[in-house]
């Protein structure tokens, strides 16, 4: 086959797969473009997902005609003239194809009035061709309106997802953007909902409060460091607010949000001592970089950079987080406090026969063919059996027994609450509980929305309400809002992050009697060998091998 030259039309859309893949790609790009241009306030509506309807408003330094009609063609842009310019790069965005990638595979309209002007002048383009070129009625700043995504490349349309699962992809997105610019008010809508209102911010911490609740916002260890040609400024969650997902962990880079990675090592070893296995950090680190010791033109979207020293940065990171860790108490498998409306719950005495394992007649030892030895690190059982010991990770069997206790009910009893509780998420995550109501109401957990991004817990699944109420109620909502962002889950995976939030800590002192009684509830599961998460219950040591090691 003759080698050939593409038509306009099809190098358009083949390099519009390199930066537009889905409504929140779209998104990050549209809203780059507008903190480029220097905006103080951002406007966003989306419809189905993005899919339908994404507009972008902002009151920054806007576009002439000729700057309008230019910005739509491939590889212009306002941010670089020179190839030395490349190293020097201080805008997020800098490769000018955005624009006209987003025109090749959607219907664009575009609305701008240039500060000093009188009037602003409307594009509209469809397939990358222009269908309207007028003056228009704006203030000074920019519209941008998406609809109709992939309307003309029908192979990338029936790859997206469900628009609920575009929509939390998108959210996702503009919450780190509106992290990383503090100073930046937000106005974002959804379906016609509105998902956040916030105003600009002095700080960053003011910023995190406005997205996560200002109550996990002051839980935060705030550090500072500065070398050459770094400054840092970074707040660490501590221990007991880790989570069971990365979704918390940001690293923004001059204002640039990317994936931490690797970076992020140092910080995991950090915490590791602290956390169980399964539980990650979180953390929103602030880093400054001079231009000349990083590369943010290795990616297509920009998500990730190369550092001159990616070691260097590692090694600050990690000893940001250990003067984190060094700066506040920790007390391993401590657990935030609960609401005030609730007793403080007592440490070493949550009566497991009583609370949350059923009464059943003692097992007599001539019955069974193991037997508890004791607890050890007030985290571990050790058993004896015929075969060897065992050593049980308290909190992992737990997990197991909760986790198999009704995980096939279809309408669990719920325990209301004279006093609810009040709650709050990051809004990515209050717009996926909003969908999840009535799902979560068949497991027992009664929630109704209060506000854009608080919630009023109402009830909790009978078995495990008494106990809860003592842990708190953050932690497992926050679970189940993580697990929905990232889509649609089976009932029964809701079901293990309620269960599991509420087992045995790694820890708590148990007395005698109360490990016999989990032993025994564990050793009857389906499924002894691995907690509901996947992660091993016990180890083995069998005697032939304990005498092996010992010479015998």
């Amino acid at each position: 086959m003759a080698i050939r030259r593409l038509e306009e039309a099809v190098i358009r859309k083949i390099a519009a797969g390199e930066v537009v893949d889905r409504p929140g790609s779209v998104a990050k790009e549209l809203l780059e473009n507008a903190l480029d241009a220097g905006a103080g306030r951002i406007a966003v509506e989306i419809e189905a997902g993005g899919i339908r309807l994404l507009r972008v408003a902002d009151d920054g330094k806007g576009m002439g005609p000729d700057e309008v009609r230019l910005a739509i063609e491939r590889h212009t842009t306002s941010k670089l003239t020179t190839e030395e310019d490349l190293r020097h790069i201080r805008t997020l965005g800098f490769r000018g194809e955005a624009l006209a990638a987003i025109c090749a595979v959607a219907r664009v309209g575009i609305v701008s009035r240039a500060a000093g002007t009188d009037e602003g002048h409307e594009l509209h383009v469809e397939g990358g061709v222009v269908t309207t070129d007028r003056p228009a009625a704006r203030g000074v700043g920019t519209t941008v309106e998406v609809q109709d995504l992939f309307w003309n490349v029908p192979a990338r349309r029936q790859f997206l997802d469900s628009p609920p699962a575009e929509a939390r992809r998108l959210l996702s997105n503009v919450r780190r953007i509106v992290l990383a610019h503090p100073a930046v008010a937000f106005d974002v809508r959804s379906e016609g909902r509105n998902a956040l209102d916030v105003p600009g911010a002095s700080e960053p911490l003011t910023r995190i409060g406005q997205v996560y609740g200002r109550e996990f916002a002051a839980r935060l260890v705030p550090v500072q460091l500065e070398e050459p040609g770094f400054q840092l400024r970074a707040w660490f969650g501590p221990p007991e607010l880790a989570r069971p997902t990365r979704v918390d962990q940001h690293l923004f880079l001059s204002g640039r949000p990317v994936r931490p990675g690797v970076l992020a090592l140092g910080i995991a070893q950090s915490y590791g001592r602290y956390l169980p296995r399964g539980q990650h950090a979180a953390f929103f680190l602030y880093l400054d970089v001079d231009p000349e010791l990083v590369d943010v033109n290795v990616h297509p979207r920009k998500e990730e950079v190369r550092f001159r020293s990616d070691r260097a940065v590692m090694d600050l990171l990690r000893r940001a987080a250990l003067r984190a860790l060094g700066g506040q108490a920790i007390t391993v498998g401590a657990m935030p406090e609960g609401p005030a409306a609730w007793p403080p719950a007592a440490p070493l005495r949550f009566a497991v026969g009583r609370d949350l394992l059923p009464t059943t007649e003692p097992i007599l030892p001539a019955a069974r063919a193991w037997r508890v030895v004791g607890q050890i690190q007030a985290s571990y059982i050790l058993v004896e059996n015929r075969d060897g010991l065992e050593i049980v990770d308290q909190h992992a069997a737990h997990e197991r027994v909760l986790f198999e206790r009704n995980r096939d009910s279809t309408d669990l009893p719920a325990q209301e609450f004279l006093v609810p509780v009040q709650l709050e998420v990051p809004f990515d995550r209050a717009e996926a509980l909003q969908r999840a109501i009535p799902t979560l109401r068949t497991l027992g957990v009664h929630l109704e929305a209060f506000g854009e991004r608080a919630f009023l817990l109402r009830g909790w699944p009978a078995p495990l309400a008494d106990r809860q109420s003592r842990l708190g109620f953050h932690e497992p909502i926050s679970a189940v809002a993580e697990r929905l962002l990232e889509g649609e889950p089976p009932l029964v995976e809701l079901w293990r992050e309620v269960a599991c939030a509420a087992a045995i800590r790694a820890g708590e002192a148990l007395s005698h009697e109360e490990q016999e009684v989990l032993i025994a509830e564990w050793k009857a599961t389906r499924d002894p060998a691995r907690c509901p998460h996947g992660r091993p219950v016990t180890v083995r040591l069998p005697w032939d091998d304990l005498a092996r090691k010992l010479g015998r």
